[in-house]
């Protein structure tokens, strides 16, 4: 795989705890015997890695990684181990919180200012900065991606996962459909791209940053991609009308309406936005809180968002073998190349669709609605959920399996204390990046009464 022997990794390495859990491995934590550094190891089994594609995916994220190490903004490869199992690869250990996370705390503790949100987003294209510098396009610029170093409140932001970066030079245009559904450039949608949609994808994070919702909302995917094209065919503007827009200052509202350019030739570049006064001047953004309505969306959006992928993972895992025995076959069939892992071309071979620009969209939102680690690629538990969600009738049965579930003592209705109880399962790592129960619930419940009986449940996960 790494095409080098490498040393033992357990001979460097002792092992502790398994910190979470992914499509191809696990994470856990690592101490360097020679230093008694306290490291994070990603261990990706090679059983899983059946096809040549998924095995570039892996060399390629080593490679990124060794290429932009040295910048304090990009978490650090300490080295890529290979044994006769597993590939491991060594990485300084991130403990803080995601982005989102690390914003939900500052609302909660002091007011919320244009100066936080221009603070948060120097850093973030800083680093998109450097890796265009470096010629690397990291194609899924989103705020689960960066993640504060340190528990501590002023730590230093890092992104994360290169899984789905790529080398580019200049004028190489790109086709393959990879990113995440809000963030996505509208030039990825026409399968025609190239560095210019990392500068877009910042530009959704500022516009979530400064109002707490994304600039382009469909109740599903296929909804949300169809908000993208309205805009880029000029339908439908940005809003910058409902609050907390009127308040925001015009300096700010001009750098998002750079980065949100539909023409990535005249789209900011990362330096442009760098260099423009409400990121290079720290007395030009207002220091005043923003409208307490940014609080409530953004609570809202973060809280929605981590839901529906905990609710999806609940309702593919906890079918019967007989109720997914003919999907299993299903899955089979279209897992062409026997890599454990569904890509788009096999999907769209699959289902027999045809090359129009509705197929192609309605595929494309499938693929987006359930590829719930971002790997472009459905793995078994996704392709449940994504078959289960064609038909009403069998996705009200699946979602309330899931339902079911979670409504532990069974009297129709969800409470935090049942939701902590199903968590118990889960990793320290993925339980923490789930955030507060009070939030999650709160998300879903529309009547306010402190819980979520099916209706609401349903709800949310449509």
């Amino acid at each position: 795989m790494l095409d080098k022997d490498t040393p033992d990794v357990r001979e460097v390495f002792d092992f502790g705890d398994e910190l979470g859990r992914g499509q191809f491995g696990a994470v856990f934590a690592v101490t360097e015997k020679s230093t008694g550094r306290s490291l994070a190891c990603k261990s990706i089994s090679k059983r899983d890695l059946k096809s040549e594609k998924a095995k570039d995916m892996v060399r390629n994220e080593v490679r990124i990684m060794h290429h932009l190490a040295g910048d304090a903004k990009v978490v650090e490869l300490i080295g890529a181990y290979e044994d006769a199992t597993h590939v491991h690869l060594v990485m300084e250990r991130l403990d803080g919180m995601e982005l989102f996370d690390a914003m939900s705390e500052r609302f909660d503790e002091a007011p919320y200012s244009e100066r936080d949100a221009a603070e948060m987003t120097r850093t973030i294209v800083s680093a998109v900065d450097y890796f265009h510098q470096m010629d690397v396009m990291h194609r899924d610029l989103k705020p689960e991606n960066f993640v504060l170093k340190t528990k501590a409140k002023d730590a230093p932001i890092c992104a994360i996962d290169f899984g789905l970066s790529t080398f580019y030079h200049e004028n190489q245009t790109f086709t393959e459909f990879v990113g995440s559904p809000y963030y996505m450039a509208p030039e990825v949608l026409g399968y025609r791209y190239s560095a210019e949609a990392d500068v877009w994808s910042c530009g959704v994070i500022l516009y979530i940053l400064l109002c707490g919702v994304p600039p382009f909302w469909g109740q599903t995917e296929k909804a949300t991609f169809d908000a993208i094209k309205r805009y880029k065919k000029g339908v439908e503007p940005l809003d910058f009308d409902s609050a907390p827009w009127p308040s925001v200052s015009d300096e700010a509202k001009e750098l998002v309406r750079g980065m949100l350019e539909v023409d990535p030739k005249k789209r900011l570049t990362a330096k442009q936005v760098m260099a423009h006064p409400w990121i290079a001047d720290p007395n030009c953004p207002p220091e005043s809180a923003l409208d307490a309505v940014v609080f409530e969306r953004f609570k809202q959006f973060a809280g929605m968002t981590k839901f529906k992928k905990m609710g999806l993972k609940a309702m593919a895992s906890n079918l019967s073998a007989d109720e997914v025995a003919g999907l299993k076959e299903l899955f089979k069939d279209f897992d062409k190349d026997g890599s454990g892992t569904i890509s788009l071309d096999e999907l769209r071979e699959g289902l027999k669709l045809n090359a129009s620009e509705a197929a192609s969209a309605e595929l494309d939102a499938i693929m987006a609605a359930v590829d719930l680690d971002g790997s472009g690629e459905l793995d078994y538990e996704e392709f449940i959920a994504a078959t289960l969600a064609r038909s009403k009738r069998q996705s009200e049965a699946a979602v309330h399996a899931a339902f079911d579930y979670f409504d532990k003592d069974g009297d129709g209705s969800i409470t935090a204390e049942e939701f902590e109880e199903a968590f118990s399962n889960m990793s320290p790592v993925e339980r923490a990046n789930l955030g507060d129960v009070g939030e999650l619930i709160a998300a879903a419940d529309a009547d306010g009464d402190g819980r979520i009986d099916f209706d609401e449940f349903m709800a949310m996960m449509n």
